[in-house]
């Protein structure tokens, strides 16, 4: 019998924050094709990277309060066998939200053909131009992004689009450019930046921004996305 590996960084038992209106448990799949100078991650998923086997992932969570499972990274897309874990995870009868940076979609394709994925959150990370500086990632990312959002639409599957705000680095005219992009995604939401976990030093020195500024942009935001949601210290629905 094959035994489908993958790469795993960490795993949750129960969380009430990444599944909105659910608990979850979250599985972190190691590594990641962006380099992303505000990442809070990155440590953890390049010095955690454990080969195990689908079945030994599903066995190490508790699922006595779950809802419903995550599948984290990283970026988990660069996982094929991301495909086996969704499908054993869909045999137990849980709904299944991936976050992904958008980069394959045709992972995605696969899991939604295969109605293997309820949920995609879609990170779309600043103003198209800025994605080298970021990210570190010089892809087409614009079409892919937007392939993503087409192919959820058409296919019934949630997609929430989502950007962690950095200010200085960023500004209005980013959530203008992202939101004429992601307009007809269900969910936009405006992460606040958090300059402690940088990833980048020169990062850790930006400020943080204050609820009343991300709001403002929410604001903004709603004049293009019809669903917008800020998300920090506390959540706030526009």
């Amino acid at each position: 019998m094959l035994i489908i590996m993958v790469y795993v960084s960490g795993i949750i038992d129960f969380s009430t924050i990444d599944y909105p209106k659910k608990s979850s448990s979250v599985i972190f799949l190691s590594g990641c094709n962006m380099k992303c100078k505000y990442c809070h991650n990155l440590h953890f998923i390049s010095n955690n990277r454990y080969n195990l086997s689908v079945d030994e992932v599903i066995n190490k969570i508790d699922f006595f309060f779950t809802d419903a499972v995550v599948i984290s990274g990283g970026e988990p897309t660069l996982q094929s066998e991301v495909i086996d874990l969704a499908k054993k995870i869909k045999s137990l009868g849980f709904p299944i939200k991936i976050d992904t940076n958008g980069t394959n979609p045709e992972i995605i394709e696969k899991l939604i053909k295969d109605n293997l994925v309820d949920y995609v959150a879609l990170d779309v990370k600043c103003k198209f131009d800025k994605y080298p500086e970021l990210t570190n990632y010089k892809g087409d990312i614009k079409n892919k992004i937007l392939k993503i959002i087409n192919m959820c639409k058409d296919n019934n599957i949630f997609i929430e689009c989502r950007t962690t705000f950095i200010p200085k680095f960023m500004d209005e005219t980013d959530i203008i450019e992202i939101c004429k992009t992601i307009k007809d995604c269900d969910l936009y939401a405006i992460q606040q930046f958090n300059p402690k976990d940088a990833y980048d030093d020169n990062f850790k020195k930006l400020p943080q921004p204050k609820m009343e500024e991300l709001i403002k942009l929410g604001k903004l935001a709603k004049k293009y996305v019809k669903n917008v949601v800020i998300r920090g210290d506390w959540i706030v629905e526009l």
